[in-house]
């Protein structure tokens, strides 16, 4: 893996809910721990909807960044979405990073009438768009034609507060994908893969994994790899005094079937207590474990699920200290 420079590490607090309370409750404990952006899912599920939640957000808070984590391609028309996405960066004062990817949930795709197509085809009109929005965020008028989109001489305003555009997060799992992200993003989001028939492969859980990962990242960018901010997700969180025995537990449970992850590498307990998308242990051995995936991938960036992020707090002070 290549040599990697140091950021400062950055965490985002997940948000799922369904009302205003829920928010300013979720805010206020983000800022309370000391987490450093606020994000938001995009999903048509029961939930707010993200980008104008996180500008009521801007307004609760004048410390926390904001995100999509992350918005559906497919769901929004980028032209339209640059200008909101534009609007949302100048109103906070320049406090949003956005987060856009491909889309993946088959079952919304089907309920909101929207045709699932392959892999490719979701990426090619994501790569599209991500070029039009782009342009429009950087001023205007413009004018792009490519394959999904004709835009003409279409005005890019408002103009956003963080120059050229708000941070972009993208990212996945696989090859292709993270070789793009690499020259098009600020942030790259590295996720186990996904297997044809749903679920995510055991084998991608490994640091080793991580890695090798990290180096398509390093040898597709260049000389912009030492500017790029390298995303995770953690995906479990088990405070224990065992730490050596719920790895042996979720080891199993992978084995037999009993999780998200398809079982196509056998994991032993080391590979799931060294895994940088799992933390089992103390506060005091989380937090460490956290620092030393870190040190070992320059990964600076945890995102944690909702259902996580209250317990990540208080070993987030740990590492703060």
């Amino acid at each position: 893996m290549p040599d990697v420079a140091r950021k400062p590490p950055r965490f985002g607090y997940g948000f799922y809910g369904t009302g205003r309370a829920d928010l300013k409750s979720a805010v206020k404990a983000a800022e309370d721990y000391g987490y450093d952006t606020f994000v938001m899912p995009d999903h048509l599920a029961e939930q707010l909807s993200p980008l104008p939640t996180l500008a009521v957000v801007a307004e609760l808070s004048s410390t926390l960044r904001i995100a999509p984590w992350v918005l559906c391609n497919d769901f929004r028309l980028p032209q339209i979405l640059a200008r909101e996405l534009a609007t949302i960066d100048s109103l906070s004062g320049g406090r949003l990073d956005v987060g856009i990817g491909a889309g993946w949930a088959r079952d919304e795709y089907v309920r909101a009438g929207l045709s699932f197509d392959p892999g490719g085809a979701r990426l090619r009109r994501l790569k599209d768009s991500v070029a039009v929005m782009k342009a429009m965020l950087a001023g205007g008028p413009i004018s792009i034609s490519n394959d999904h989109l004709q835009v003409k001489e279409l005005l890019g305003f408002p103009s956003p507060s963080q120059a050229p555009h708000a941070p972009l997060m993208l990212g996945g799992g696989g090859r292709k994908m993270l070789e793009w992200a690499a020259t098009e993003a600020d942030i790259v989001s590295i996720i186990p893969l996904a297997a044809p028939n749903g679920g995510l492969f055991a084998s991608e859980l490994t640091i080793g994994a991580l890695q090798r990962k990290i180096g398509w990242v390093h040898e597709s960018a260049g000389p912009k790899f030492d500017d790029l901010v390298l995303n995770l997700a953690l995906v479990n969180i088990v405070i224990t005094a065992d730490r050596r025995s719920v790895a042996r537990s979720v080891a199993g449970a992978i084995s037999a079937g009993q999780s998200l992850f398809v079982a196509d590498a056998q994991l032993s307990e080391d590979d799931l207590l060294n895994s940088p998308y799992f933390a089992f242990g103390t506060t005091h051995e989380i937090a460490e474990h956290i620092q030393g995936v870190f040190e070992q991938t320059g990964v600076s960036y945890y995102c944690l699920f909702p259902h996580l992020a209250e317990m990540f707090g208080p070993i987030l002070e740990h590492i703060h200290r």
